[in-house]
């Protein structure tokens, strides 16, 4: 079987956390007693992902003392972070890496069958349903070769395209080995554009020539944590669906 790696984009400033951002990566927030971070990379390894890349910036020291020996996660710095966006952060990352990718964002939390969909040879973007948390990212679709839904384009503004939008966007994307370069091509052309464009910007550059397959968990209990009244609502609302839906997870859960 081909092996997969996994890019977590770690390296932003949080400015909205206020003070707490200022002290810690938002990565680092912990949701039951556990950073974000850290249970994102377990539950990658319960997944079967051996090589793990976390791309650091604002506060880089504090992962570097977390993950620093472990063998399967390698953090790799983005010295110019302050003042460029997620997508260098996301190129940075991909230096050097050649195979299939899954793509994570670091300040959120899920369950664990969000990853259920992430396989080494398609190329897929995960949704769920309405979330009503705030800064959502909505998704709308086009049909695909196969007559599957596939992405078309995303916004904050639920206004922004015509038709009704599909779902939102988690922060998790895999790319098959062939995309992951094509999704290299397809940055360089929003970079020449805007050197501070986030990672988003070159999934819908690379969605004009390539079929990305939209997953959609309707009911995913998750979040992003981007401010203090959202990691106050991951806290006392998220996280006890997530607890309680994964005290059910079958043991085949990702397939044998």
């Amino acid at each position: 079987m081909v092996e997969m790696s996994a890019l977590i984009l770690a390296a932003g400033r949080g400015v909205r956390m206020g003070s707490a951002g200022r002290l810690m990566p938002k990565g680092l927030l912990k949701i039951g007693d556990e950073p974000l971070v850290v249970r994102s990379v377990k539950l990658l390894r319960q997944r079967g992902i051996k090589d793990i890349r976390i791309v650091t910036g604002h506060l880089c020291d504090q992962y570097e003392a977390l993950f620093g020996g472990q063998d399967d996660v390698e953090l790799i710095h983005n010295p110019v972070y302050e003042t460029t966006g997620s997508l260098l952060s996301l190129m940075t990352g991909l230096q050097r890496l050649d195979g299939p990718v899954v793509l994570l964002e670091s300040d959120i939390v899920y369950e664990a069958r969000a990853l259920a969909p992430v396989t080494f040879d398609r190329t897929r973007i995960i949704l769920s349903g309405q979330t009503s948390a705030s800064d959502e990212v909505y998704i709308w679709v086009r049909n695909g070769e196969k007559g599957t839904a596939v992405f078309n384009t995303m916004s904050k503004d639920i206004h922004a395209h015509a038709g009704d939008h599909f779902g939102e966007l988690v922060g998790i994307t895999c790319f098959s080995k062939i995309q992951v370069e094509n999704l290299k091509n397809a940055a360089e052309v929003v970079l020449a554009r805007d050197p501070k464009s986030d990672y988003e910007s070159s999934i819908i550059e690379l969605a004009k020539k390539t079929d990305i397959e939209a997953i959609l968990i309707k009911d995913l209990a998750w979040t992003e944590i981007d401010d203090e009244k959202m990691y106050a609502r991951a806290v006392s609302r998220i996280w006890p669906l997530i607890q309680k839906s994964e005290n059910f997870i079958p043991d085949n859960l990702f397939g044998t």
